[in-house]
């Protein structure tokens, strides 16, 4: 169509349509901008080939499509030379008509016409904040707040009044113990919402944007600049609550009652106050038997529910208890820091006595794989006070609580009736293990009687012992040339029968030492002290020291320097005649290469020639025949990220 309107406009301008003396001149063709890019000048003239002794181009009309307006517009100077500027934030096209006056004879050409193109970029939308922190007590519900976010738009340009915009909202950072049932969201209209969680408090920092559903390729931009919300509860205080434990029943005699884990589920109120505030269990006693009493009252520890409590030996009964939980936070409404009341019951039984021992001291040895043996750890042992119980058979039970380390048993703690304690640690492990140890006699068990002892504690504890380094490796110990000083080569580990040894690095004199100026050590790690040319050394030794602190190994490496291949080389042409040169279509290095892929195409886009993961050259035929001889085309995909070649290959016969 270009082509068409220039060559109308060439024959008008040498045709009879033109008068004698009639200014003429070549119109350029149209231009084409876009929307923001400023004040526009033409590089070269758009008007050429200009007839009039004084030339003055005018402009007659701007006829405007879609939003298009001028802050400057549309001249022609006398030289041919076009300038323009588009209003900022308009966008569309102009159709402008303009005629060449010569001012020395009043005479005026043919009018031309071209056309103005303001290409639409799409801008960033954009909001304006009411309120960036929000402050709220803890319990306080859902929110919705309306018209949180104003001014919203969705850009300057009247074309981008139809779009449709959309708020999205990023949790950036929230303390410790800040969590929302609804997350914080702003709707198009500016309303935002959102619902902490009921026992949640802190500080939210929320990243808000508007994005409209225009183009975001540059230049266009869809996305607003971010605002930050700050969303802050107060924290209130919860009250304390907890699980009560079952009613007591124990035995007369029955000395140190400790019931482990007797009130559950123990919290402040809300995560946080699980963690600053104190808690305390109030106990009152309602009412006692006559002939019940304690050496140590009832308490219950706030930190693990665990109950305790002795009764006097030979007093027995029922007494009834109160139990609140209370913490030390505020108690004035809203806050509250006292659990419901409720209530439990302790009731002392007449009974047989359990048997009893002396529990022997905690033990402390080296690691190692010995059977330790200890006669007479356990003590004082009796099967009761009674002595209907003396001639009861007794059995000692060691049971496993917990360990710390790598610590482990081939024969776990044993207790024969004399005491004597037995066991046998794994080799090369090591740690802390906590045991619980009771005493059980043959004689009658059933409610009311008893006929096991209370469980006591033991540690068992083995102590390191260091063993040396035995092995150091180098995870590669080759790296390509040409690489700049402070390339990485490996990382080096150290064989230890010690597991959690931690190891220091270094480079040291002695046999294999001869190239460690050409590398150095970041903590494990092997680099580069230099750039390395395969031509010049192919090879390097070094020595390195692993050292545990207090023992050491030193071991030398080899680091092998590989040639580095860039590309492939090959010639345009070939003539397969079997005169035993230039035959096939040799590419050099493509070895280097193994998911290197060719392709070879005849004028028609047929594929005549292709190869995949190794490369068989190329003997000029296709399905064993030979192909004609011409021109070819080939791709070279080196499979590498960066080298792909494109050209012809041409076979001559």
């Amino acid at each position: 169509m270009k082509l068409f309107f220039s060559l109308l406009i060439a024959t008008s301008l040498l045709g009879p349509l033109v008068a004698p003396g009639q200014p003429t001149f070549t119109a350029g063709g149209d231009v084409t901008v876009n929307q923001n890019s400023g004040a526009y000048s033409s590089a070269t003239p758009w008007a050429t080939n200009i007839v009039a002794t004084q030339p003055q181009f005018n402009i007659l009309s701007i006829n405007f499509s879609g939003f298009l307006t001028f802050a400057t517009d549309p001249a022609i100077d006398a030289n041919g030379f076009l300038t323009f500027e588009p209003t900022l934030n308009r966008s569309g096209s102009a159709t402008v008509t303009v005629e060449l006056e010569d001012l020395s004879t009043g005479q005026k050409s043919i009018p031309a016409t071209f056309r103005i193109y303001v290409n639409f970029i799409n801008t960033a939308p954009t909001f304006t904040v009411t309120n960036p922190t929000i402050t709220i007590d803890e319990k306080d519900g859902a929110q919705a707040l309306l018209g949180w976010a104003t001014d919203i738009s969705a850009g300057p340009n009247p074309e981008e009044i139809t779009q449709d915009i959309a708020f999205t909202t990023t949790l950036i950072s929230q303390t410790p113990y800040m969590s929302f049932v609804v997350s914080p969201k702003v709707d198009k209209t500016g309303t935002l919402v959102f619902q902490a969680d009921d026992k949640a408090n802190g500080t939210a920092v929320v990243q808000v944007t508007l994005v409209d559903d225009g183009s975001g390729f540059a230049p266009n931009e869809n996305t607003s600049l971010p605002d930050t919300l700050t969303i802050i509860i107060n924290p209130v205080n919860d009250a304390p609550s907890f699980t009560v434990g079952d009613n007591i029943q124990v035995d007369e005699h029955a000395g140190l009652v400790t019931i482990s884990n007797w009130a559950t589920n123990i919290t402040a109120g809300a995560p946080d106050e699980d963690v600053s505030q104190t808690l305390t269990f109030i106990i009152s006693q309602k009412s006692i038997s006559t002939y019940l009493q304690y050496d140590i009252p009832v308490s219950v520890d706030a930190t693990d529910g665990t109950l305790t409590f002795q009764a006097t030996p030979h007093y027995n009964g029922v007494a009834v208890y109160e139990i609140f939980l209370q913490d030390d936070g505020p108690s004035s409404p809203p806050h509250d820091n006292t659990s419901p009341l409720t209530g439990f019951t302790i009731q002392v039984d007449f009974i047989n006595d359990p048997p009893s021992f002396v529990i022997g001291p905690d033990i402390v040895i080296d690691e190692g794989d010995n059977t330790y043996i200890q006669e007479n750890w356990a003590t004082n042992i009796s099967p009761g006070e009674s002595p209907n119980e003396q001639d009861q058979q007794l059995s000692f039970t060691v049971v496993f609580r917990q360990v710390t380390g790598s610590l482990a048993f081939l024969r776990s703690p044993e207790i024969d009736t004399n005491g004597t304690l037995i066991f046998r640690p794994t080799q090369h492990t090591y740690g802390e293990a906590i045991f619980d140890v009771y005493l059980v006699d043959d004689g009658e068990f059933e409610a009311p009687h008893q006929n096991q002892s209370p469980a006591q504690a033991f540690v068992i504890t083995v102590n390191q012992v260091n063993y040396p380094p035995n092995d150091l490796f180098l995870s590669n110990t080759e790296i390509l040339e040409k690489q700049p000083a402070g390339s990485y080569v490996g990382t080096l580990t150290t064989a230890d029968l010690d597991p959690e040894d931690t190891f220091a690095y270094a480079l040291v004199p002695g046999e294999g030492s001869d190239d460690n100026d050409s590398f150095y050590l970041d903590g494990d790690n092997v680099l580069t002290n230099e750039e390395f040319d395969w031509d010049t050394k192919n090879s390097y030794t070094i020595r390195i020291k692993t050292s545990d602190g207090e023992f050491s190994l030193e071991k030398s490496f080899v680091i092998t320097i590989e040639k580095l291949i860039e590309g492939i080389k090959f010639a345009n042409a070939i003539t397969p005649n079997g005169d035993g040169e230039n035959d096939t279509w040799e590419l050099e290095d493509i070895e280097a290469f193994p998911n290197a892929t060719v392709y070879i195409y005849d004028a028609a886009g047929q594929a005549v020639y292709k190869s995949k993961e190794g490369y068989t050259p190329w003997d000029g035929t296709y399905n064993g025949r030979p192909l004609p001889m011409g021109t070819y085309f080939y791709i070279i995909d080196l499979k590498d990220g960066k080298n792909v070649y494109k050209g012809t290959i041409t076979i001559i016969l």
